[in-house]
């Protein structure tokens, strides 16, 4: 509990004023959460909703989800000129996402803090840390198929960016974004009922 200082939002790094316009450079988004309630299976659940809370910004746009070694590139958040000039900030992505995460996981989530890394020493100093928790997740889905279980999972979260599309979710499918199992999907409906995961009978 300690830990996490209720409200911190740091940047390790340049910020974006600081780079030349067009510039593509490499950031990191950590968020650490405490709660009583918080465990391992909520973290892809609240990492997902980075996508939605970020686009929530006027003039700013992420696509993607996760990245790993062979998904290194498929995450990207775009800053228009236009919120540039009105004076958005790297740091300001960490205030968006504490404010999100403690709006919409507030029964779980009691302290939250963020750190927006865009020095790229750092970056791949923290990235291991991130693949292992990835592997983790993936590991958990070792030997469930989708026999063995009752029903599979929609995800419409890509539908702020591709209006008609839908991923089925099942034990022996991800989402197309690579980010969300059937696990996660499962923890997302039980966490949001009214949320972009919904249990689809066999």
């Amino acid at each position: 509990e300690n830990e996490v200082e209720d409200g911190s939002v740091k940047l390790i790094g340049k910020e974006i004023d600081e780079f030349e316009e067009g510039s593509i450079m490499s950031i990191a988004l950590i968020v650490e959460v405490y709660g009583k309630d918080m465990h391992d299976d909520l973290e892809p659940v609240i990492e997902r909703r980075f996508h939605s809370s970020i686009n929530f910004a006027e003039g700013v746009w992420h696509a993607g989800q996760r990245n790993s070694d062979w998904f290194r590139n498929s995450n990207w958040i775009r800053i228009s000129k236009k919120s540039k000039e009105a004076g958005f900030k790297f740091i300001d992505l960490g205030r968006i996402l504490v404010h999100k995460v403690k709006e919409e996981f507030g029964g779980i989530a009691t302290r939250v803090q963020a750190t927006v890394v865009t020095d790229e020493a750092e970056i791949e100093r923290r990235f291991p840390e991130a693949k292992a928790a990835y592997d983790k997740r993936d590991e958990r889905m070792k030997g469930l198929k989708d026999d063995l279980v009752g029903e599979f999972y929609t995800c419409t979260m890509c539908q702020s960016f591709a209006p008609a599309h839908i991923c089925v979710i099942t034990p022996e499918r991800i989402g197309l974004c690579g980010a969300i199992n059937w696990l996660d999907a499962k923890a997302g409906h039980n966490i949001s009922p009214n949320g972009p995961n919904q249990p689809l009978n066999k």
